[in-house]
């Protein structure tokens, strides 16, 4: 191609001639992506059990639309579509993308692995969408709206900042802000996210893209959203965020001082000396700050960074398979982590560094091909700074040098913010994982790749056949019927959940009515006429058929969103004790998305709390094909299913332990001895099981001791006790599991055998520990004859 071709003037473009429906589909793609990150950052729902439910669902539902126009636009330019050189920019994303599902394949769990699957295969999507589609005045429009999200979330962090300091606790009156989530995370602000730790990762990448386009336009418009960025992040007190920041104005520092300054170069090493130090400096002023103002932070960290290295270590090559942390993990847990959580029923989801788990998802293999896009992406926008600031010393950069500058900053900024944080495995900034490196790589070329396809030629228009017409009409009207079908199912549900207005009294709540209802309208509607454009104006089959066979993914995924409002619904009815209802709704989960685990471990537990043994027949509770069952027998199914897909969630197998040891004493107290023993051998598997994974929790010890007790096994029973209290499997020095419980049982159980001595003087610490423990009190008494 002859670089007279390299520039497409917009008198060139206007008279391009494109195939029916690609340039309606190319406008849906480079409109509808900017708003959609604008949603999926601003967007929560509170009538979901996961608030970021919709967000999660933004990028299924929103990302599988992209996808499916997309591939729609593939199909309809045809030979058009890709030519070899256009792989230079694609390969990195399209090898991550392959290794993502190959890794997701050989992935020894894959139910819960669907998650991940689902969106890196969208991040990557996102990547070769604005690579290939978007041009300077798409991107331009995609900058303009970010920067309207970062007003939007930083509008609401300061909102939240002052209704944190100047309005009172939520049970002592109400404030400024109208959500039932206010003071969720204290005086920590979170905005829409959720969480400070996500709204810390997006203030810390919207910031440099922010302060870039200041620096390029010299607005005044930038100034407020970047000086509440800078606020904000302070008041989420996120170590790693504030980490991140420091770090990301050093990058963005020395990359301004290197390409858009007239510096000496000679004095440039001695700069970025300064530059480094102060990088230091900050991080090990926030680490200090971390360690005397929280106990767990930084133990807690280190303790799952180094559980992440020895689960690396298993599979170093390939790794262990996309998104299967939060199910490997428990197995590699440090049982200091349950002294820092202070909780035996949380489950860790990722390792606290995206580094490390890139690495332990998808072994040095994938990982290689993780920061292969990083280093192409960075050589990329740094040649192209240097080729944009060539002559600083007499003339001003381009334009389009500042734009490089932000999203570059943004991309290593978000990247540094993670070796300390998880962010980028949550929807709410790991979307920008695929975003940024695509615009830079865009902003550095300084077109799409589309448009180097018609700088020599158009679109040659195909002659159709009257078959042809004839089909394609037929396709359309199905098609265009399909879209009407599953909008009207999606519409009507929609209004199910959201239930009437007039069942809601809350302020907040009659608030978030109306704006959800407002935004859904406006998106369906929006998606439903630009999709009928799409259609009408289609010229190939297959790209019409595309957009019917996408409206499958889209519905599957919206009952994911259903499933979560559910469970909201179940975990309500549970707290009430309607254990009916919680079942009905409970199931109504996993119908709408069997790879939800929580739900089949709250059934369990909701029937081994019922227990009852009478045979009934009750499709709301799971009973299949007429077949009467009890509490036992469903709440095994749900724990099979369960461990089928996650073999050490939470405290399943102690939970199953519990059931077996009712199953012992229904039948004892039914006389049936013979039946009632081999439930103790079972109950034993499982609380030894339940140990390998958590040696802290006392009740397994002490569930354990009884076992042998019944079995009249004395001395086991004992080491039962002194293993709980001496924390035989802590492996640290002096340390132990002292409590007023820890004692007292053991007290008991060396006053059931007879060494009365004993066990006074165990009652006697446990009163040592806790003075008001009247049954270790009550025990002594009775002891040493004390009235």
């Amino acid at each position: 191609m002859s670089k007279k071709n390299l520039v497409l003037s917009k008198e060139n473009e206007n008279n391009l001639l494109f195939k029916p429906g690609v340039e309606e589909t190319r406008k849906t793609l480079q409109t509808w992506l900017p708003w959609l990150y604008l949603l999926i950052s601003s967007a929560f729902y509170l009538r979901t059990y996961d608030s970021a439910q919709v967000k999660i669902t933004l990028v299924q539902m929103g990302g599988i639309t992209l996808m499916g126009l997309w591939l729609s636009l593939l199909f309809s330019e045809g030979k058009k579509a890709f030519k070899k050189d256009d792989f230079v920019f694609l390969s990195p994303f399209l090898a991550y993308l392959a290794y993502v599902w190959i890794s997701f394949f050989h992935a020894p769990y894959k139910g819960p692995s669907v998650d991940d699957l689902i969106r890196y295969t969208i991040y990557m999507s996102v990547s070769l969408i604005v690579i290939r589609e978007f041009d300077k005045k798409a991107i331009d429009r995609l900058t303009k709206i970010l920067t309207w999200t970062a007003y939007i979330a930083v509008g609401y962090g300061f909102l939240q900042l002052i209704d944190t300091r100047f309005f009172p606790p939520p049970r002592e009156g109400s404030g400024i802000d109208p959500f039932i989530w206010r003071w969720a995370f204290g005086q920590r602000v979170f905005s829409t996210y959720g969480n400070p730790n996500f709204f810390g990762n997006f203030l810390v990448l919207i910031f440099p893209i922010l302060l870039s386009q200041y620096l390029k336009t010299k607005s005044f418009f930038y100034l407020p959203v970047i000086i509440l960025d800078a606020l904000c992040v302070y008041f989420t007190y996120t170590k790693g965020a504030w980490i991140g920041f420091s770090i990301t104005l050093v990058v963005f520092a020395a990359i301004y001082i290197y390409f858009f300054t007239k510096i000496d170069k000679n004095k440039i090493l001695k700069t970025y000396a300064a530059l480094v130090m102060i990088a230091v400096l900050a991080v090990i002023s926030v680490v200090i700050y971390a360690k005397k103002t929280s106990m767990t932070s930084v133990p807690f960290r280190v303790a799952t960074w180094l559980s992440t290295w020895e689960m690396i270590e298993t599979h170093p090559a390939v790794g262990t398979g996309t998104g299967v942390f939060k199910v490997i993990y428990p197995a590699f847990r440090r049982p200091v982590i349950f002294h820092l959580e202070g909780k035996h029923n949380t489950e860790t989801d990722h390792a606290e560094n995206e580094h490390l788990e890139q690495m332990m998802d998808h072994g040095v293999l994938g990982a290689g091909i993780f920061y292969w896009i990083i280093a192409f992406v960075v050589f990329i926008a740094l040649k192209a700074l240097k080729f944009n600031t060539e002559d600083i010393k007499n003339k001003k950069p381009s334009l389009s040098a500042y734009d490089i500058l932000g999203y570059l900053t943004a991309f290593l900024g978000m990247l540094i913010h993670n070796f300390t944080d998880v962010s980028m495995r949550f929807v709410s900034s790991g979307v920008y994982l695929g975003l940024l490196p695509a615009v830079i790589i865009n902003l550095a070329r300084g077109h799409a790749l589309w448009e180097f396809h018609y700088m020599e030629e158009s679109q040659i228009q195909e002659k159709e056949t009257d078959v042809k017409k004839g089909l394609l009409a037929i396709v359309k009207a199905a098609v265009s019927a399909s879209v009407l079908f599953f909008s009207y199912k999606i519409f009507t549900e929609f209004s199910v959940l959201q239930g009437a207005l007039s069942s809601y009294s809350y302020s907040g709540e009659i608030l978030q009515w109306i704006l959800s209802w407002g935004v859904f309208i406006l998106v369906c509607a929006y998606l439903i006429y630009r999709l009928y454009l799409i259609i009408i104006s289609g010229y190939s089959i297959i790209a019409v058929a595309v957009i019917a066979i996408m409206l499958w993914p889209l519905y599957y995924f919206w009952g994911w969103f259903k499933a979560d409002v559910h469970h909201n619904m179940a975990i309500y009815f549970s707290k009430r004790a309607e254990w009916e209802n919680a079942l009905a709704n409970y199931r109504k989960v996993n119908e709408n998305n069997k790879y939800f685990i929580m739900p089949y471990y709250f059934m369990g537990n909701v029937f081994n709390d019922r227990f009852n043994m009478e045979k009934t027949y009750n499709p709301n509770l799971g009973d299949k094909n007429g077949e009467p069952r009890n509490d036992f027998e469903r709440a095994m199914e749900r724990y099979e299913t369960l461990r089928a897909m996650a073999p050490n969630y939470v405290q399943m197998h102690h939970q199953v332990g519990n059931l077996y040891m009712k199953m012992y004493d229904y039948h004892m107290k039914r006389g049936e001895k013979e039946l009632a023993l081999p439930y103790l051998d079972k109950a034993m598997a499982r609380y030894d099981l339940y140990q390998n994974i958590d040696p802290v929790f006392p009740y397994n010890y002490y569930r354990r001791a009884q076992i042998w007790l019944i079995k009249g096994e004395k001395e086991k029973a004992e080491k039962e006790y002194l293993n709980n209290i001496n924390a035989w499997k802590c492996h640290r020095e002096g340390h132990k599991h002292e409590s007023a419980e820890a004692y007292a049982n053991l007290a008991n159980f060396y006053y059931m055998t007879g060494r009365n001595k004993d066990a006074a003087f165990y009652f006697s610490k446990a009163l040592e520990i806790d003075p008001s423990f009247q049954p270790a009190r009550n025990a002594l008494n009775f002891l040493t004859g004390k009235k």
